[in-house]
């Protein structure tokens, strides 16, 4: 169910496709790659991360970064730069010397959503995405003995009850909240909306019979103890991690918000070192797919890379979509 963007926001969007354009184009234009590129990497390089050390972003910059670093023959260093709900990483990350030796762990939440919802010091725009590598969903999941054995079930429940029904997720203005507005939209149902810090406290509150589910990236643990099921996935595709579960779309709501997890750099950054570096990405998903595929799914992502220029396509497509949603509940900063 689409509904036309205003003026300034199509604006907006063509300017994002141009200003991504032009960065990737230059690096077809004949030039003279200084020397300084051609050695590159001759340090080591700082990967900033915008969460707190051992969560699920850190360790897929750990796993990502020592295949690069094998590669390029420099270590990748994770900097860990928490703050502001992840847009400080994101920030600092924008205004580093963009000479490639300060890279960022970007997902759509933070390069996407954030920049739309929040007046910010940075934008999509900052950054040329080096290679999408991971690819995650937001699940939505009842209780193991909920009464519900169907997403058209709930729907019906939730019908008839004319919003009693709480759903529980990871936060307030996250993809998650996003998709929530968007399925009730697509059902044509109400949902109260109990939003909390994080997936391990939101999926507290409906083993708890708090809510009654729940909307949430980090799930597959619970679903195979038997505590949970699993009724939808909000993306394009079923996921890998989970590939059983079936999208919403494939279900008849055509709610598909994938959370993507990409490498960064500077939009500033010398053609000649952006090129050695998505180079790079495209030649670990070579040599170490399975690795990387079965270590991704531990994290419980999908490994899915994509290309500089493709991770540049599908984060513009991404903004779009978020955009739209975020001008119907009247959300966006833009």
């Amino acid at each position: 169910m689409e509904t036309a963007l205003p003026r300034a926001g199509k604006r907006l969007v063509l300017g994002i496709f141009a200003l991504f354009f032009v960065s990737l184009m230059l690096g077809f234009l004949p030039s003279l790659v200084p020397a300084s590129e051609e050695k590159y990497p001759a340090r080591p390089v700082n990967v900033i991360i915008a969460y707190s050390p051992g969560g699920m972003l850190d360790l897929q910059a750990k796993l990502v970064g020592d295949k690069l670093g094998e590669i390029l023959g420099q270590p990748f260093i994770r900097v860990h730069k928490a703050g502001a709900g992840g847009t400080l990483g994101a920030s600092l990350a924008a205004r580093a010397e963009p000479d490639g030796y300060t890279l960022f762990v970007g997902t759509s939440s933070g390069l996407v959503l954030s920049p739309i919802v929040k007046k910010l010091e940075y934008k999509l725009e900052d950054f040329i995405p080096l290679g999408i590598y991971a690819r995650g969903s937001v699940f939505f999941a009842v209780k193991a003995d909920a009464p519900w054995k169907s997403l058209r079930e709930f729907v019906e429940d939730a019908k008839r009850r004319s919003g009693d029904m709480k759903v529980s997720s990871f936060g307030k203005l996250t993809t998650a909240e996003f998709v929530i507005e968007e399925f009730s939209k697509q059902a044509g149902i109400k949902l109260k909306h109990v939003p909390f810090k994080g997936c391990s406290e939101a999926i507290t509150a409906l083993l708890g019979g708090h809510v009654d589910g729940c909307f949430c990236t980090t799930s597959t643990g619970q679903m195979e103890a038997g505590t949970i099921k699993i009724l939808a996935n909000a993306d394009y595709e079923r996921a890998n991690v989970l590939p059983e579960v079936k999208t919403f779309k494939e279900l008849g709501f055509d709610v598909s918000l994938p959370i993507w997890y990409s490498l960064c750099a500077p939009r500033k950054t010398p053609r000649g070192i952006v090129e050695k570096l998505s180079k790079a990405m495209q030649e670990i998903f070579n040599r170490y797919p399975e690795e990387l595929r079965e270590g991704l799914r531990r994290l419980e992502v999908s490994a899915a890379f994509h290309d500089s220029s493709d991770s540049a396509k599908k984060l513009a497509e991404d903004y779009i979509a978020t955009l739209r949603i975020a001008n119907e509940l009247g959300v966006s900063a833009r």
